[in-house]
């Protein structure tokens, strides 16, 4: 059996925690555990930074949480978690959609595709082979329009993914009856892109008597410890010495296309917002939104003695 992995530990909230308690507690764990702030520790880095990300796939999804915190009976006591029978069945969605996610032995059939998550991830929520970056996965009922050839998935895409554009080369295994069947697929990400949204694949579905369904890949957008998003608008938190905002300065602001060098004016105040036109993400329309980075004052964790008799001197001219 698995071992069992406490999420709400691995955030370092408690089971009671909200929606924005655990977000605010990923954001943090995201940004000081990301692999490119810890080159010298990178290996650990990622490994640390995959248990934070899968801990927040759970605990940010009201269904996966409530599965999560019905069966933590299973795993009290030092015992080995056994999943429930079934899993994670037929998450029914208002759409229309629905998404298949089988566990342990004699669970339903579907698609199961996490990428790479535990083997307790796995247990509870699927997980046989698949791909990186998707979800659940299966054939379409027929309903609706939809012909029963039809495969439904979900394509996570990051910020940069909806920057850049372009193609997704994706190969993905599948059930046919008692079949495995592997795809490979070249998907192309129109402008515009955003949480929710559907791109519909022509003929990529189940093949059956020389017909062929399609494939429909809905977009989740993953989240991402750096940015905000405001509709086109991308926001940024950019941290800046106390003597930079009272000097002036130029400082670099991330973005999803690369750093860009802004600069501060002297007398610059915490929470002051700078607008970088054409930064945000694409507009289906064409164009792009923008980029807001508001200051925030941060000390470096250690002060000299001299920088902190300089800070003396400066309260004594209050």
């Amino acid at each position: 059996m698995p071992e069992f992995i406490d999420y709400y530990t691995v955030l370092g909230v408690p089971k009671t925690a909200g929606e924005a308690e655990i977000k605010s507690a990923y954001r943090k764990l995201a940004l000081k555990h990301h692999p490119d702030r810890n080159q010298s520790s990178k290996a650990a880095s990622e490994s640390r930074f995959k248990e934070i990300n899968e801990a927040y796939e759970v605990l940010s999804d009201p269904k996966k949480r409530k599965l999560y915190d019905q069966y933590g009976k299973d795993w009290q006591g030092g015992q080995g978690y056994r999943p429930p029978p079934g899993g994670y069945q037929q998450q029914s969605r208002p759409d229309g959609f629905q998404h298949h996610y089988q566990g342990g032995e004699g669970g339903q059939g579907g698609f199961e595709q996490f990428g790479d998550f535990s083997d307790f991830f796995k247990s509870m929520f699927g997980g046989g082979r698949g791909f990186e970056g998707f979800g659940g996965m299966e054939e379409g009922s027929g309903s609706g329009g939809r012909s029963p050839l039809d495969m439904e998935a979900e394509l996570q895409l990051s910020v940069e993914d909806l920057i850049r554009g372009g193609h997704k080369q994706l190969s993905f295994s599948y059930r046919a009856g008692r079949r495995t069947e592997t795809k490979e697929i070249n998907v192309k990400l129109p402008k515009g892109l955003r949480d929710g949204a559907v791109i519909r694949l022509r003929g990529q579905g189940k093949e059956s008597g020389g017909r062929a369904g399609d494939l429909y890949l809905r977009i989740k957008l993953l989240p991402d410890p750096r940015f905000e998003i405001d509709g086109d608008d991308l926001r940024v938190k950019v941290d800046v010495l106390p003597w930079d905002a009272a000097l002036g300065a130029e400082i670099p602001v991330p973005s999803p296309a690369g750093s860009v060098t802004i600069k501060l004016p002297p007398g610059t105040s915490a929470g002051r917002q700078f607008r970088l036109s054409g930064r945000g993400l694409p507009r289906k329309e064409g164009g792009h939104g923008d980029l807001y980075a508001a200051i925030s004052l941060s000390l470096p964790g250690r002060l000299s003695p001299r920088q902190l008799d300089l800070f003396r001197k400066l309260k004594e001219l209050e």
